[in-house]
């Protein structure tokens, strides 16, 4: 399992959820690098991705073994999958402000969930802590920019017409 999916379930533990729904597409790219439309849901012993059968390819060129994650295509998950995913879970985590009212309820009904736990932003607080490789990529990109920046400064001219670049009404 990677060390965000790591990381993660031992957040869980900590906090005594058994299971934990993640809807927001940012925090599923950070945890599983995943950038198809989905679902991940972590339950007791598994990490599932739900998806439209037009990401499958997609999501399994994305995913390693290494990452433990199990993909299922929507349409082929019945209504007993849903009901069993957190089978045994007491407390499962969700992303309140993330999901509708409708959405909630919902969720409670389809996967059967006792206790509906609001997980205050607990991912995208880790999201602010960058490892080294985060912090490479964002280095590089201020090279980039900074490079851009300097090609662009030998097409800037001063405007010798005498006139200000200030416009007035």
């Amino acid at each position: 399992m990677n060390e965000k999916l790591q990381w993660l379930r031992n957040k869980m533990a900590s906090l005594d959820l058994q299971g934990f729904i993640i809807t927001n597409p940012v925090n599923i790219r950070y945890l599983t690098n995943i950038e198809a439309e989905g679902i991940l849901l972590l339950t007791r012993k598994e990490n599932i991705y739900i998806t439209d059968a037009r990401y499958i390819e997609q999501v399994h060129t994305t995913l390693t073994l290494f990452d433990g994650i199990i993909v299922y295509d929507v349409h082929d998950v019945s209504k007993d999958d849903y009901e069993n995913f957190f089978l045994f879970c007491e407390n499962v985590g969700f992303e309140e402000y993330d999901i509708s009212y409708a959405k909630y309820k919902e969720y409670i009904r389809k996967y059967k969930i006792h206790n509906f736990v609001e997980t205050e932003h607990m991912i995208e607080k880790q999201r602010m802590i960058k490892d080294q490789e985060e912090i490479s990529n964002i280095e590089k990109a201020c090279e980039i920019t900074d490079n851009c920046f300097t090609y662009i400064l030998s097409y800037i001219k001063p405007r010798n017409d005498g006139k200000t670049n200030s416009r007035r009404n």
